[in-house]
Formats: structure tokens, sequence, C-alpha cells
């Protein structure tokens, strides 16, 4: 990973809030009923300016994708985490 310009926490912030995103999506469904262990592959952009970041998740029979920008997932402003909640409810109404 040369010439990319973050800290070991900010990369443990970052998969620990993906990681939540998973967990919030998981957690939705099962309340909507879909039992299902929710599966998940990445795609993460690292360049210069970070770009856009993609979560794959996938039941046996539908998939959704989660696309948020490097810096909506690590920002705590109040429009981050909106876009970020949407993101969860958008994945959540696709698989469940």
């Amino acid at each position: 990973m040369d010439n990319h310009h973050f800290t070991v926490e900010e990369a443990l912030e970052f998969h620990r809030r993906m990681a939540a995103i998973t967990a919030a999506v998981q957690a939705g469904m099962w309340k909507r009923g879909v039992h299902e262990l929710l599966g998940y592959a990445t795609d993460y952009a690292f360049g210069e300016a970070r770009g856009r970041q993609t979560l794959v998740l996938k039941t046996r029979g539908r998939s959704s994708y989660v696309r948020l920008q490097w810096d909506t997932v690590l920002g705590d402003a109040t429009a981050d985490r909106q876009r970020v909640d949407d993101a969860i409810d958008s994945a959540i109404n696709e698989l469940a």
C-alpha cells in the first residue's frame, strides 16, 4: 500500500464501521423475517482521493451494493451519519 496516507488507526476504524454496516443490515433483515446469514464482499478504493467504497451484501437470492465515499464512512457529521443510515435502510429493503 505504497503512497497511501492514512494511519493504521484510520484503517481499523474504517473496517469497524464497515463491519457495523454489515451487522446493522443483518439485524434489520432478521427483524423483517429473513433469517439467512448475510454474505459480503468488498471493493475498497485506496487511491489518492480514496474514492467510493463498495460493500456487496448477499443472501441466497438477492444482493445489494452499499456504495459510500471513504470520507462518508469515516465521517462524524450529521450528514455523513445520515448517508450511512440511508444506505443501511436501502440494503435492508433490497434484501428483506
